[in-house]
Order: C-alpha cells, then sequence, then structure tokens
C-alpha cells in the first residue's frame, strides 16, 4: 500500500469514526427550537459547517458537497446552482433548507413546480418519516439531516453565524476612503433600477402559473409579515387562494383567513373568558366560519405557525390578516384594479408635484383605518393598538415599492405599453426612504464616513433598494473586484 493510500484510508477511518461520534451522540438531543431557526441554519449551509466526509441522505443515500450554491435571499429555493454528488452522481441544481423536514410539505412546497430544480433537501432535524422529499413534477430528492453532521458545539454555532454579516464586510476597500458623492449617488440609483427589474422578472416567472391577482396579493400578504410572519401569510394566501373571496363580505373573508390560519379563538389553546367570546364580531366570525367550505378541510394551519412575541401589538399577524380582509373587501374583487388606474394616471403627469400627488394617493390606499373591533385589539381578546392604523405609512411604502409596483410593471410589459413603463419607474424613483434595516446599516458603515455621512446622497427608496443590491451581490459574495462603486469612480483615490 502506498503512502498516499494509507493517508486516504487513515483518513475515511477518522471520518467514519467521526460521523459515529456524532450520529450517537445526536440520537439523544433534543433541539431548542425557539432558538434555532431556518437563517441559522442556512449559514450552517453556507458556511458549510459539518463533516463533509461520508455524509448520508435520511434514506441511507451518500452525498457528497461539491458546491453549496449560491445564497438566494429573494423568493424560491434557499441556495441556487448548488452541485451535490449523490450516490457518486453529480447532480447540479437547487438546495432548499428548512428546521424540520416536516416543513417541506407545510409550506407546500411539493405542489410549487418553482421548487422543480431541487436537488437536496437539507434540515437541521429530521422529524417526518418521509425518506424521500416529493416534488411537484412527482420525482423523489435526498433529504439530509445536518444535526447528525455538525462540526462544532450548538452554542459555538450560535456565536459563530451571528457574526456572520459584519464579519463578511470587515474589509472593504471603500471604506474610509473620500468619495465622489454625485457619482456614488448614480451609482446607487443605477443598482436601486437593476433590483427593481429583478423583482419584476420574479413576477414575470409566477405570471407562468399565476394571475395578476394572486401574485399581488400573495406578495402583500409576505409584505405585511416582516421577517417573523412573512412565509405564514404567504402560505395563507396560498392555502386560500384571492379567488375564493368572490361575492363575500367582509366578515366572510375574515371568518375564512382566520379560520384558515388557525387564529380563531375557538381554535386557541388558551380559551376567552365568556364575555369576550360574546362579542359581536368573534360571535359572527365564528359562526361564518362553522359553515365555510374551508372549515371542512382538514389542512389548516395552527398557532405553531405564527410569531407574536417580541412584535409589537400592532403588527401582530392577526391585525395583518384584517387589514388584508379589508383591502380585499373595499377593492371589490380586484386588487390590481384598486391601484393600478392610479399608476396608470403617471403616464400623463407632467411635473413632479403632480407625480408627488400620485404617489401619495397610492400610499393612501393601503393606509387603512381599523373599524370596529380592530380600533381596540391587537389580538382576539387582547388590546394595545391605540387605534393605529392597520397598514402604517412605513408599511404601505414598503409594498407599494417592493410589491405593488413590480407588479404593476409586468401589466405594463405584457400590455406593451413602454409609456406605462416609464411612468411606474418615475414613481419607483422619486419614494422617499423606507425603514432602514440591518443591510443598508451595514453598507451606511461601510461606505460612509463623518466627513461624508450618508444624508449627502439624499437616500430615497430607490437608492436604498440599490444599496442593498451591493450587499447582497457583491458585499456578501465578497465580489470586490467587481464592487460597482469602484468601478464608476465613485471613490476619490489618493494620487501617487
Amino acid at each position: 500500500m502506498t503512502e498516499r493510500s494509507q493517508i486516504d484510508e487513515y483518513d475515511h477511518s477518522k471520518n467514519k469514526l467521526l460521523s459515529k461520534e456524532f450520529r450517537e451522540v445526536d440520537q439523544v438531543y433534543e433541539p431548542d427550537f425557539d432558538k434555532i431557526d431556518e437563517d441559522f441554519v442556512q449559514k450552517l449551509w453556507n458556511g458549510q459547517r459539518f463533516f463533509n466526509a461520508n455524509l448520508m441522505s435520511i434514506d441511507s443515500r451518500e452525498i457528497r458537497v461539491l458546491k453549496p450554491g449560491v445564497w438566494n435571499r429573494e423568493e424560491g429555493p434557499d441556495f441556487m446552482h448548488a452541485e451535490i454528488e449523490i450516490n457518486g452522481k453529480l447532480h447540479v441544481g437547487d438546495v432548499e433548507i428548512h428546521v424540520k423536514s416536516s416543513e417541506w410539505y407545510a409550506h407546500k412546497h411539493h405542489l410549487n413546480s418553482r421548487y422543480n430544480r431541487v436537488v437536496l433537501h437539507v434540515v437541521f432535524f429530521n422529524d417526518d418519516f418521509n425518506l424521500r422529499t416529493r416534488l411537484q413534477n412527482g420525482k423523489r430528492i435526498p433529504t439530509l439531516e445536518l444535526l447528525k453532521w455538525i462540526d462544532a458545539p450548538i452554542g459555538d454555532l450560535f456565536d459563530e453565524t451571528a457574526q456572520t454579516e459584519t464579519d463578511a464586510s470587515n474589509f472593504c476597500r471603500v471604506t474610509g476612503n473620500r468619495l465622489n458623492i454625485d457619482n456614488l449617488k448614480s451609482t446607487f440609483e443605477a443598482l436601486g433600477t437593476e433590483r427593481f427589474l429583478e423583482k419584476a422578472d420574479a413576477v414575470r416567472l409566477l405570471r407562468t402559473r399565476l394571475n395578476f391577482e394572486q401574485i399581488l396579493y400573495e406578495g402583500i400578504m409576505e409584505a405585511l409579515g416582516y421577517s417573523q410572519n412573512s412565509k405564514p401569510l404567504r402560505e395563507l394566501a396560498q392555502r386560500v387562494p384571492f379567488s375564493d373571496f368572490d361575492q363575500k363580505s367582509e366578515h366572510e373573508i375574515q371568518a375564512i383567513l382566520f379560520g384558515v390560519a388557525g387564529l380563531l379563538p375557538s381554535q386557541s389553546e388558551k380559551p376567552l373568558s365568556e364575555k369576550e367570546t360574546d362579542d359581536p364580531l368573534i360571535v359572527a366570525l365564528e359562526t361564518l366560519w362553522k359553515t365555510s367550505e374551508h372549515a371542512k378541510r382538514s389542512d389548516h394551519m395552527n398557532a405553531s405557525h405564527w410569531q407574536f412575541g417580541k412584535i409589537r401589538p400592532f403588527n401582530y399577524p392577526t391585525r395583518r390578516i384584517a387589514a388584508m380582509s379589508q383591502l380585499i373587501y373595499h377593492c371589490r374583487g380586484s386588487l390590481m384594479m384598486c391601484f393600478l388606474p392610479t399608476c396608470e394616471r403617471a403616464a400623463i403627469v407632467d411635473t413632479p408635484k403632480l407625480l408627488g400627488t400620485i404617489r401619495k394617493e397610492l400610499l393612501e390606499l393601503l393606509m387603512l383605518e381599523p373599524i370596529g373591533y380592530w380600533e381596540t385589539h391587537s389580538n382576539f381578546g387582547k388590546g394595545g393598538t391605540q387605534k393605529a392604523k392597520l397598514i402604517g405609512e412605513s408599511r404601505a411604502l414598503d409594498i407599494m415599492v417592493n410589491k405593488i409596483l413590480p407588479v404593476a410593471y409586468i401589466w405594463a410589459v405584457e400590455s406593451e405599453s413602454k409609456k406605462l413603463q416609464d411612468a411606474i419607474l418615475r414613481l419607483y424613483s422619486d419614494y422617499t426612504k423606507l425603514q432602514e434595516n440591518s443591510i443598508i446599516r451595514q453598507v451606511g458603515k461601510q461606505v460612509f464616513t463623518e466627513a461624508q455621512p450618508m444624508r449627502l446622497i439624499k437616500p430615497t427608496a430607490k437608492i436604498q433598494q440599490g444599496m442593498m443590491r451591493l450587499y447582497k451581490n457583491f458585499c456578501a459574495d465578497q465580489l470586490c473586484d467587481l464592487c460597482p462603486i469602484l468601478e464608476h469612480n465613485a471613490v476619490l483615490l489618493e494620487e501617487s
């Protein structure tokens, strides 16, 4: 036996022992699912924090990860263009990540053709009996349980993944340099346009299987949920299609959505007092739900799908569902026709002032005032709203920029109206800035200084979207050599 083969045999034996040790230890480990979320598991996969030797899927197929794929922060599979060897055969495609294996079916990916390119289902913990995950096209793919193969104690991994975002940007060629503010602003604006067109392309892809009403309905629902409840709200919209609300009253719409969501008082593990359940709205909703066709189905959601902790009461998913119910009812059968006529007016105005009026009117269509029960309640039997709007201005702005305008743009494309396309881009370009998030703050730290603060570029929603595209498409993958800021001479290099 050669020295090389002896080393290989030793490494193989060592890894086999290590993997065996982790399997035995993890058989008695019960994950704390209050701490472990999908983002944490995605970071484990992205950082390859597991022993990539002798990996076995839960149906005993040999797995070898050649490339984990590109982290997809938008809709669709979590990692794209991955290269996975399964039983010695190369598979190129997408990877979907979940905390539990049962979430593939809970999220209805098996009914969604967008996930047909997934070649590996990666989960932290296998809580299901389905040895192979089924795609919408009927094919079966392996499921890999990471818990058996992680390469460090869970506590250490929590600490390390918490630093991922900041560590990725510890070094930046822009940081500390003098900026050409005009070039920097135009760079962010160009990136912002690219991000908008990317969102529009995602809508175009959805149009292959969904109509405009359903796309807009799902998009608004997702945006209403912030990060904590965006996925369950979108799932709710998929479980109850927009077409199911035809000719329904506002209370009927609420009853269906709350019932399928598993959030009605009668579905709660903690019953309300008799005084609370006697409220006319609750009585009406419970009665309407019992007589609904949806109540006869068995695939309802439940309380475990929803997050209420660490959320301000007026952002509770119950109020968001009430908001969506009111919006659907007032749009009288068409969400598109609620917003599109106002967008179309932008194609015939010729002054910034009139365009500003149209932008304001679009937001007002979303900024719903609470009516009746939801004036004083954040959840069934719980107050704390102080008569706040069901959808506030900042959330309405986010929905308009990220959901409604991209859908309207594709409507204009399909209508072959270049004039309307240009008008929608003008509306998008001049909306005021959105609420800052961690990515915008991170880019701000990297790019700007006390001498040249961010306010010099007068941030708009479009510029902020450009900052997000910069981070997600360049900074996060450390593609510094392709940095648009450097490429467009937005950094004033010192003369030698």
